[in-house]
C-alpha cells in the first residue's frame, strides 16, 4: 500500500484465539484489503485496526449470557437453543464471502437466528427458513430488535406482566406465520413469556417469577444496545424470515439470487428440535400440527432406522440441488458439519455430485451440549455449475 495511512495495525480481540481462529483472522482480512476504511467495522476477531476500536469489540462488551463468550452478546444469547452457532465465527465467514452492499445472505436451517443477525450487523439482507416455529421466533426477534424503538418497547408494559393477557389475545391466532407479522412489541413479550413458561416446566419457577427476571435482563442488553448505536455509524440489513420446511421455500427462490449461503443442516436422528422446544410450541400449536412439523423435519428419527437415514439423505441431496440453483455463480456456499455417523463423507459425494468445488476445509474444536469435545469442519464451497 506504499506510503498510505493503513499499516495493518492489528491488535487481536484475544491472545488466547485457537489455530481455527488465526486462520479465519487470517482469512477475513481480504475485507481489509479491499476497504480498509470499514474493516474496523467488520472483523470479527481484531480487537482495534489502524487505531480505531472494532465494533465486535464494543458488541462482545454487551452480554446477553455467559454461557459462550463468542456468542453471548447483544441479542444472540436472548434464547438458549441446541446446535446454534458462534457468532464471532459466523462474523468472520461472512467477511471471508467479500459480498458488496446488496449481497443477500441465505441461512435455510436458520435456528435461532446467528447468521441473520451478523449478517445484518454487518449491513447485509438475509433469508431466513425453519421448520420449527420457536427458532422462527427467536429469529424474528433477534434479527427486528436490533433496529427497533426500544424506548417505545419498554414502556406502557405492565399488561404484558400478566400472564393472562397471552391466553386472551394471542392464543387466538391459528396461523403461527399471522402471528410472526404482530407488532414487534406484543412479540416481544411473547417470547419473553413462552421462555418464561420453558422456565417452569424445567426448573420449577414459576412463570410470574421468571418473566420479570427475563424482561429485566433483557431489557438491560436492550438499552446499553441502543445507547452504542447513538455512538457509532451502524448500517444494519433486514430480514426475510419463512416459518416453512426449507424444500419447500428455497424452490420460491429465483435462480442465481443469493450471494451467500452460510448454514449448518440436521444430523441425520440426532435433535429433535420440535421435542426440544415442545413446551412453548404445545402453547401455540395443536397436536395434529405437531406431528407434521416432525414429519417435514429434516433428520427426525422414525422407527425404522433405515427408513431415517434413506428420508435424510434424499432431503439433503433436494436441499443441495436447490442450493446450487439459487446461489450466483462464484459465491461461496458455507457448510458447517461434523462427522457424526461418517456424515463428512457422504455429504463430501453429494457436494460433488450436485457441482459444489470444495475450496479449503477448516477444522473446528468444539465442546458439545454435553461437555465432550468434538470436531466441526467448515467446508468453503463454490459451484462448479
Amino acid at each position: 500500500m506504499g506510503n498510505s495511512k493503513y499499516k495493518f495495525n492489528f491488535e487481536p480481540i484475544s491472545n488466547n484465539l485457537t489455530d481455527f481462529e488465526k486462520k479465519l483472522l487470517y482469512l477475513e482480512q481480504i475485507r481489509y484489503i479491499e476497504n480498509p476504511d470499514n474493516f474496523y467495522k467488520e472483523t470479527a476477531y481484531l480487537k482495534n485496526v489502524d487505531g480505531k476500536l472494532s465494533y465486535f469489540y464494543l458488541f462482545s462488551k454487551i452480554k446477553s449470557n455467559n454461557f459462550n463468550p463468542g456468542s453471548g452478546y447483544l441479542t444472540h444469547g436472548f434464547g438458549f437453543y441446541r446446535g446454534s452457532f458462534h457468532g464471532q465465527m459466523i462474523r468472520g465467514l461472512i467477511n471471508y464471502c467479500n459480498l458488496d452492499n446488496c449481497s443477500v445472505i441465505l441461512d435455510p436451517f436458520c435456528g435461532s437466528g446467528t447468521t441473520l443477525i451478523e449478517a445484518n450487523l454487518l449491513g447485509f439482507n438475509s433469508i431466513g427458513i425453519d421448520i420449527n416455529p420457536i427458532a422462527c421466533l427467536n429469529s424474528k426477534i433477534k434479527t427486528d430488535l436490533l433496529d427497533c424503538n426500544i424506548d417505545n418497547l419498554l414502556k406502557d408494559n405492565k399488561k404484558y406482566f400478566n400472564p393472562a393477557f397471552f391466553d386472551d389475545h394471542i392464543i387466538d391466532f391459528t396461523d403461527f406465520k399471522e402471528l410472526l407479522k404482530c407488532d414487534i412489541k406484543d412479540l416481544f413479550y411473547l417470547f419473553i413469556f413462552l421462555r418464561a413458561i420453558s422456565t417452569e416446566f424445567r426448573f420449577s419457577i414459576d412463570r410470574k417469577t421468571s418473566f420479570k427476571r427475563i424482561y429485566h435482563k433483557l431489557a438491560n442488553v436492550l438499552k446499553l444496545y441502543n445507547n452504542l448505536k447513538k455512538r457509532i455509524n451502524l448500517n444494519l440489513g433486514k430480514t426475510n424470515l419463512f416459518f416453512s420446511d426449507c424444500l419447500t421455500e428455497l424452490k420460491n427462490l429465483n435462480t442465481n439470487s443469493v450471494d451467500a449461503i452460510i448454514t449448518s443442516p440436521p444430523y441425520v436422528d440426532l435433535i429433535d428440535y420440535i421435542q426440544e422446544d415442545l413446551t412453548p410450541i404445545n402453547y401455540l400449536f395443536k397436536k395434529k400440527e405437531i406431528e407434521l412439523l416432525k414429519i417435514k423435519s429434516i433428520g427426525n428419527k422414525f422407527k425404522n432406522v433405515l427408513l431415517t437415514e434413506k428420508l435424510y439423505w434424499n432431503k439433503i441431496n433436494l436441499f443441495l440441488k436447490e442450493s446450487v440453483r439459487i446461489l450466483k455463480p462464484n459465491k461461496y456456499f458455507i457448510l458447517i458439519i461434523n462427522n457424526y455417523k461418517n456424515m463428512k463423507n457422504l455429504y463430501e459425494r453429494l457436494l460433488y455430485t450436485n457441482g459444489f468445488f470444495i475450496e479449503r476445509v477448516l477444522k473446528r474444536d468444539v465442546v458439545n451440549i454435553k461437555k465432550r469435545n468434538n470436531t466441526e469442519f467448515v467446508y468453503f464451497l463454490k459451484s462448479q455449475i
